[in-house]
């Protein structure tokens, strides 16, 4: 190696802010900080197409009715334990039913809601679309259990869970228009 002067290569940061660079340094460009732009804290999310809401209130009402079910059939299971007999009694399957419709319809509530207090242009249409899938999704997963009943019987269960999911998410969707829109619902 050359045996000549040694070169100091500048740190960044190193220097006094505002010191003058090292001999022979070019000097740092100034720092340009980026423009904020503020929100008018009047946008709720994303203008995203109304059928996204149909997705999104269809997972919204599963994460509400999983656990609704669960706490539901967790304490009909007890009822039964509590019962003895082997074949249950019509009080303890008509509350079975109930209660399951019950937290059925709660979480489609729930998420109808979401769709119409978040919705964007999604209304009542979409939450009530979103209620109606879970229906149909919730009917062929029992349908692949294989439980049995003729197809007439299949055919009515489908019917009534896409009535009870579709109502039950257009009166959450309603609500949530007028949590939106402060009193006043607005057509869908």
């Amino acid at each position: 190696m050359a045996d000549g002067p040694k070169r100091r290569l500048p740190i960044v940061g190193g220097g006094a802010p505002g010191a003058a660079p090292p001999r022979g340094a070019t000097p740092a460009p100034e720092k340009r900080k980026l423009p904020v732009l503020q929100s008018s804290g009047d946008d709720e999310g994303e203008d995203r197409p109304p059928w996204h809401w149909i997705a999104l209130g269809t997972v919204a009402t599963f994460i509400a009715w999983l656990p609704l079910a669960g706490l539901v059939n967790t304490l009909l299971r007890r009822m039964l334990e509590g019962a003895g007999d082997v074949e249950a009694p019509t009080r303890v399957r008509l509350a079975m039913i109930g209660l399951n419709v019950i937290a059925f319809a709660l979480a489609g509530v729930a998420g109808g809601y979401l769709v119409g207090r978040f919705g964007g242009r999604a209304g009542r249409r979409e939450a009530a679309a979103s209620g109606a899938v879970v229906a149909a999704l919730a009917w062929a997963l029992a349908l692949a259990e294989g439980a049995p009943a003729g197809a007439l019987g299949w055919a009515l269960l489908l019917v009534v869970m896409v009535a009870i999911g579709s109502a039950a998410s257009y009166a959450g969707g309603s609500a949530g228009l007028r949590a939106r829109s402060g009193g006043a619902p607005r057509p869908s």
